[in-house]
């Protein structure tokens, strides 16, 4: 047998040696390439095997440690091991690493602002304090500062860091029930949203990177089990539940559109849904539209948008014009910051609006806000606090019973999200009461439209809790209210407006009450005919017991009741210095004549009012009724 000569030998073996790596670097850089193409599109559950991969090739890499920390970091359930790799990508961090590239083998410096934020995200607020101040240094010191992250909105997420600290040692009182199982039967059950009457409900069945729509009916108080509607509607892959109409007959969407981010709606009608169609111009545009929601009577649109006269995301609302949405206004600064805002809810007495936003005093990424409108001014948003909130994101909050519920999806262990129903003004598992009928008009001519209205107004606080609006033609409605003193309030363009007061009684078994009502029409108004006080005739026989002497007559002023000498106001219909014939004042029954031996007028008066305004009050009923605009308030005095 021959053998190999030495030096031949240790050629083969360098040579092998050589190519392996070589073979094993081309194929790492294919897998870089694509890991990028994932990760440009915000595909990290995509992006982050590839990284993983390279990284048991190259386990020192700090730039593919940043990036697979970073994946994590945007992976749900994933962010606590984001921590072990940003801790080692900073160790070799620099302002100049170009990240994008395969051969760079350095972080970038935005890898300390990402350790820190997987600090926040998983509670350990203190490091993540340290490690954005750290950032801030090393960025004021860097030449390439200008390139960095936004350093406001590093202020920011100190701030925020402070606010958890201090928000989280007072929780927020709740109670908190689980749909039923039919509810959960995927893994990932988001994005939910409640019909303002609160018999519908959709939701977005999270597959992946595919998403499902579902929806269900409430009956008699229970709901349906889900059905998917995603082919149904036309929907893709990339659609998410965004909000609601009133009785649940127009469903809003979120579409990814590559990327372009747009707004879509659905039609229920006839038992089906429509294939969803886009919005117009006024709403979707060149920008990123990320949400909308519709007000309870459908003529506003509040929704969100990154379009170039905001700062970011930024929630506008747009008013109905025909049979489209007009030009949207920004919301003012008292909603909108400087940072990111998302997810408007408006309650059904459209005058709280609940939003997500990672300003104001949020305790990290997104936090869900309250605000309420006082005529045209917003109050200063309210943070719902802690647990609704977290250091991380909680941008998907919709609200029922006028922000005093809400529907909300929780993670309930790994990879799991289940849809809650919240309350926080007392147990979320109280008594639920549906009120319905029928409104009917007395004139059977009339069928009920969008002008008719039902409001639920609680008795013991006077709040309108409710708003509900019959079906046109039908006139059927359906209202839910937990036990309770309620007045019912049907209201109608032209009609008398019926009111029904009503105590929800929880220890009473059923739980289904029926009022069916019938509207009057207004009474066409009465016409009365002008009277001239000037043809008046001389009182033959004059009633003396009619006469009050003994007091001044003079002119009103609003603040005459401060006279100690004061007795009351009058309207006076007439002066003269002879008696008339008091029968010539109609719709009077208690004509008082004051005469004094002063100016010797017999003054012809009705009515003794503590206050001015009860006077004016029938002086204008007077006037209606047919009399003289110049008949006057008096003052009578000692």
């Amino acid at each position: 047998m021959r053998k190999c000569p030495g030096g031949l030998m240790v050629a083969v073996l360098l040579l092998i040696s050589a190519s392996v790596p070589a073979q094993s670097k081309k194929e790492l850089n294919a897998m870089f390439v694509q890991a990028e193409s994932h990760y440009l599109f915000e595909e990290y559950e995509l992006a982050n095997p590839l990284y993983l991969s390279i990284l048991s090739y190259q386990p020192d890499n700090c730039n593919i440690l940043y990036k697979a920390g970073y994946c994590y970091l945007n992976i749900p359930d994933e962010k606590e091991k984001a921590i072990e790799f940003l801790e080692k990508a900073v160790k070799n961090a620099s302002h100049d690493a170009k990240s994008e590239s395969f051969r760079e083998k350095r972080a970038p410096l935005d890898a300390y602002f990402s350790l820190a934020q997987a600090y926040m995200v998983n509670n350990e607020l203190e490091k993540a304090i340290n490690t954005f101040q750290l950032f801030q240094k090393l960025v004021k010191e860097s030449p390439m500062k200008g390139e960095m992250q936004n350093m406001e909105f590093v202020d920011q997420q100190i701030k925020a860091c402070k606010n958890a600290i201090e928000l989280m040692k007072t929780p927020v009182s709740l109670d908190k029930v689980k749909l039923p199982e039919d509810f959960s039967m995927g893994s990932v059950n988001d994005f939910p949203v409640i019909s303002f009457d609160g018999n519908t409900i959709a939701y977005t069945e999270r597959r992946g990177l595919s998403n499902a729509i579902f929806y269900s009916k409430r009956e008699r108080g229970k709901w349906q089990p889900p059905v998917e509607i995603t082919y149904e509607i036309n929907a893709g892959e990339d659609c998410s539940t965004s909000s609601l109409n009133y009785d649940g007959t127009e469903l809003f969407l979120y579409k990814d559109d590559m990327k372009d981010g747009n707004i879509y709606s659905s039609v229920f009608k006839d038992g089906k849904w429509s294939p969803i169609r886009r919005l117009g111009r006024n709403i979707n545009t060149k920008f990123f539209e990320s949400h909308a929601c519709i007000s309870p009577d459908g003529r506003r649109l509040y929704f969100t948008s990154n379009r170039e006269d905001g700062n970011d995301l930024d929630i506008y609302v747009s008013e109905k014009e025909g049979n489209d949405w007009g030009v949207p206004k920004m919301l003012p600064k008292e909603i909108n910051t400087t940072f990111n805002e998302d997810t408007p809810f408006i309650t059904i007495t459209d005058t709280i609006l609940f939003f997500a936003s990672e300003g104001h005093n949020s305790m990290g990424g997104y936090d869900i806000f309250k605000s309420v409108k006082r005529g045209d001014t917003w109050s200063n948003p309210e943070n719902m606090g802690y647990p609704i909130n977290s250091p991380g994101d909680d941008r998907f909050y919709s609200p029922f019973n006028n922000g005093e519920n809400a529907y909300y999806s929780i993670s309930t262990e790994y990879k799991k999200k289940e849809i809650f129903y919240l309350a926080f003004s007392g147990p979320a598992f109280d008594k639920i009461f549906t009120i319905s009928g029928t409104v009917k008009m007395a004139d059977t001519l009339t069928l009920p439209d969008a002008s008719n209205r039902i409001y639920l107004v609680n008795l013991n606080t006077g709040d309108t809790i409710k708003r509900a609006y019959p079906k046109d033609v039908s006139g059927e409605y359906s209202l839910d209210a937990p036990a309770g003193k309620y007045r019912l309030s049907y209201t109608g363009v032209n009609y008398l407006t019926k009111e029904i007061d009503t105590l929800l009684d929880k220890n009473v078994s059923s739980d289904l009450i029926t009022l069916n009502v019938v509207l009057e029409k207004v009474p066409a108004p009465v016409v009365y005919e002008k009277i001239d006080l000037s043809k008046a005739t001389a009182a033959k026989d004059f009633d003396t017991t009619l006469v009050i002497k003994g007091v001044k007559v003079s002119d009103a002023a609003p603040a005459d009741t401060e006279d100690e000498n004061f007795l009351y106001y009058t309207v006076q219909v007439m002066a003269l210095h002879n008696p008339v014939d008091i029968s010539y004042f109609r719709y009077i029954n208690d004509i008082k004549v004051l005469y004094n031996d002063v100016d010797k007028f017999y003054r012809y008066t009705t009515g003794r009012f503590a206050t001015r305004e009860e006077a004016l009050a029938r002086r204008a009923e007077l006037i209606r009724k047919g009399y003289p605009n110049d008949i006057f308030i008096k003052k009578v005095t000692k």
